[in-house]
């Protein structure tokens, strides 16, 4: 065959993946890296630097599409061979559009695809010298911060987390770093196995497998990080090592979810600092509301970006008569999202699940769905005219799905 290129196998089902490894064995091809779709094949492209891309275009496609996208930024001079099922042209376009070489029918014959495989690395195109290294692929690191316990905070992360998860087929993984409560663990019903504290330290000896065999899978698809059981074992963790662990989550993660405590300190410093957007929570008390306005004075003063941080206010308390634009005013900033009170809320609570999955269609559900949508820039099909309406502004140059979002309004 030539020479032989190093091979990179991209589809979201392993015994599929291990089928295709056996076809290239004869041939002695060296797979360098087997994956599923999203930024963790994009991640493993850059480090790998394989010759050929092998990719299923299956359901999510336009997740599989995407991810032969970023591939392909990443591996300009690599081709990408690509096998499916789907008989829809509209798709089979598509993905001719993404710049694939070739594209197999599925079930995959072995002679097929070491013949396309052949065609592909006679016809590739040099790598050229010299070229400018790509940025690093990584996934939306989104803090949720506030300036005061008891806000909402968990609750915000956790049912953002499941939306962003069922909506989005982005992979999700939230990480606890409450250094005081840690309650995502009870919010999701699930027994921690490992805590933040145990991964953040044995991070060094980790490979991919093993950090992902530390962390607990939910029903929602949702990967979680739980904090310690014990506040003191905290005291073991560095801020540096926080950081260190959510950019390398970020680089296996579509969007890796940072949950916070109401106290500031060098580990909720570290969640900021590594954000690709914060959301700042705040409750409608004139307490929470005069905090948050002292930590935005004490981020503007550390020079921290304004656009990557978005402003959503919980109306945890219905009796509250206080309105996100005496807020605005007060914060002399624009309101990015406002959740409404809903009762379903702490129902759910109870239960140990998010209230997007308990009571989608209620006020509170419908709105996390919405808000997860802004953020990923894949709003709901629905239109949820009941709770909120969404107003236009000039758009924002900030990094992610946020940019040039509106204000999301309860009636």
């Amino acid at each position: 065959m030539g020479r032989n290129p190093l091979v990179m196998i991209v589809d979201e089902r392993a015994p599929v993946r291990a089928e295709i490894q056996a076809m290239l064995s004869p041939a002695r091809l060296a797979v360098v890296a087997d994956c599923g779709y999203g930024v963790e094949a994009s991640s493993l492209a850059e480090e790998t630097r394989p010759n050929l891309v092998l990719v299923a275009i299956e359901e999510p496609t336009v997740r599989a599409l995407q991810t032969v996208s970023s591939i392909r930024s990443i591996l300009p001079n690599s081709p990408v061979i690509a096998y499916s099922s789907t008989t829809d042209f509209g798709v089979v376009r598509q993905a001719m559009q993404t710049g694939i070489r070739d594209l197999l029918p599925q079930p995959v014959k072995a002679g097929e695809l070491l013949a396309a495989i052949e065609r592909a690395m006679r016809n590739a195109d040099p790598a050229e010298e010299g070229s400018p290294a790509p940025v690093r692929a990584a996934g939306t690191i989104l803090t949720v911060f506030g300036a005061k316990g008891g806000i909402g905070k968990t609750t915000i992360a956790t049912n953002l987390a499941a939306a962003i998860a069922r909506d989005s087929s982005s992979s999700v993984l939230i990480v606890d770093l409450d250094t005081r409560f840690g309650d995502v663990a009870i919010m999701m019903d699930v027994e921690p196995r490992f805590t933040v504290a145990e991964v953040a330290t044995a991070l060094p000896t980790m490979d991919r497998e093993t950090f992902k065999s530390a962390l607990i899978e939910h029903s929602t698809g949702v990967h979680i990080l739980p904090a310690p059981r014990h506040p003191n074992e905290w005291r073991n963790v560095t801020a540096g090592e926080i950081k260190e662990l959510v950019r390398f989550a970020a680089r296996l993660y579509d969007y890796v979810i940072l949950d916070t405590p109401g106290t500031f300190s060098d580990i909720v410093g570290a969640a900021i600092e590594v954000a690709t957007q914060v959301l700042v929570i705040t409750s409608v008390d004139m307490a929470s509301i005069k905090d948050t306005s002292l930590m935005l004075d004490l981020l503007e003063s550390e020079s921290f970006p304004a656009e990557r941080l978005f402003i959503t206010v919980n109306h945890a308390n219905g009796a509250n008569s206080i309105r996100a634009a005496d807020i605005q005013r007060v914060l002399h900033k624009e309101i990015f999202w406002e959740l409404p009170h809903d009762t379903e809320v702490s129902t759910a609570t109870q239960y140990g699940k998010p209230v997007v999955i308990t009571k989608p269609h209620s006020r509170a559900g419908e709105s996390f769905t919405a808000m997860a949508g802004k953020i990923t820039g894949k709003p709901p099909v629905k239109e949820h005219r009941h709770f909120f309406r969404v107003t236009r502004r000039p758009a924002v140059q900030v990094t992610g799905a946020m940019a040039g979002s509106g204000v999301g309004r309860h009636a």
